[in-house]
């Protein structure tokens, strides 16, 4: 599904584009500028527990099996690099996900302070921003390989709502009747990253490129640990125009104890990416 929010990045990409000079550069395995957009073949995975007012009250929901969201979805990418000096570049990723499923639970759950009953149907509504930014400096260039170190952050604002039958107390506390309920469990989660990068030219119309990096860190209640990894092959068809086939790895695993959410988040996503790309 394609999100509104996808529009802005996109449109001030434009906007940097139309106002940039192309510049010769001497070396050919690194671009000046560049913006790719296409598709994310994302195979999403993962859990998450809510404990509301009491730590670890929360049952672990499994995404795929609890609640139907695992699986893979066709999502939009949006990519963009910019090298303003000879060794320093920066880059920003985007993608959005949402997804709505409905399950018949065959256990009772403990969700945000709310429980919800066995044998009733579980309806999911399940939402994700993913932002990326990345500062690269290469530290080695060559005739056709360049070497990096990276330091970024990425950053995870995920939405899920569970609407479900919970019980209702009569008089003296006795459960006597049943009742539709709704909780709701949604935070920020950023997480830095630091990491190396490696290009290489094999030819004027093909190029490797790849990523790799990792960190654990506790910012603002928030202690989390990051692993990313992409590998991928530009080709060039003609000069300004790249065809990418890539594969992208993402895992954070973090324990958030804020006012707004407490409880764990594991999310992982990995698949292939095929994106047209324009640089210059």
């Amino acid at each position: 599904m394609f999100s509104p929010r996808f529009a802005l990045p996109a449109c001030l990409t434009c906007l940097v584009l139309a106002s940039t000079p192309v510049l010769a550069d001497d070396h050919p395995m690194l671009d000046y500028f560049s913006v790719s957009g296409g598709v994310f073949a994302n195979s999403f995975s993962g859990s998450l527990r809510a404990d509301g007012s009491l730590k670890n009250s929360g049952t672990t929901l499994d995404f795929s099996r609890d609640l139907g969201e695992g699986g893979t979805r066709y999502l939009p990418f949006l990519n963009v690099s910019w090298r303003p000096w000879d060794r320093h570049e920066f880059e920003f990723d985007y993608y959005h996900d949402s997804s709505s499923h409905s399950r018949t639970l065959d256990r009772s759950l403990e969700f945000n302070n709310q429980t919800l009953l066995v044998g009733t149907t579980l309806k999911s509504d399940f939402t994700l921003d993913a932002y990326g930014v990345t500062y690269r400096y290469w530290a080695w260039i060559g005739d056709r390989g360049a070497f990096a170190v990276a330091g970024g952050l990425q950053a995870y604002s995920f939405d899920l709502k569970l609407t479900g039958t919970v019980t209702a107390s009569g008089a003296g506390g006795a459960t006597s009747t049943s009742r539709e309920g709704h909780a709701k469990a949604s935070t920020d989660l950023p997480d830095p990253s630091i990491g190396v990068s490696y290009r290489y030219q094999f030819e004027p119309w093909a190029r490797l490129v790849t990523d790799a990096g990792a960190f654990k860190a506790n910012i603002d209640k928030i202690d989390a640990t990051l692993y990313n990894f992409r590998l991928g092959v530009e080709f060039y068809p003609w000069e300004n125009w790249a065809i990418i086939t890539q594969y992208s790895y993402n895992k954070i695993d973090a324990n958030v104890e804020q006012n707004r959410f407490r409880g764990n988040v594991t999310f992982r996503f990995s698949g292939g990416q095929v994106l047209l790309k324009y640089r210059f």
